[in-house]
C-alpha cells in the first residue's frame, strides 16, 4: 500500500464471498471482501492527532471476471 508516498505491505484478511460462472456473462467470476488496519503514523499522515484516531480500518469489495483472450 503506498500512501502519501511511503510504500508498505499490508496484510489482508480475505474472504471468498462466491465463485462460479457469471449468470449473465457466462464467464468464470469470483467476489471476495477484504480488510485490514492501518496507522495513519506509519504513512506521515498523523496531522490532527490525537483528534483523528491514528488507527483506520480499510474495507475491499471485488468482483472480478476473466477476461478475453
Amino acid at each position: 500500500l503506498t500512501l502519501n508516498g511511503v510504500t508498505k505491505s499490508v496484510v489482508l484478511d480475505a474472504k471468498l464471498n462466491q465463485a462460479g460462472e457469471h449468470p449473465m456473462a457466462k464467464k468464470p467470476w469470483a467476489g471476495f471482501d477484504a480488510t485490514t488496519q492501518i496507522l495513519r503514523t506509519d504513512y506521515n499522515l498523523g496531522q490532527f492527532a490525537p483528534f483523528v484516531s491514528d488507527e483506520v480500518n480499510i474495507k475491499i469489495s471485488v468482483e472480478a471476471m476473466k477476461a478475453d483472450g
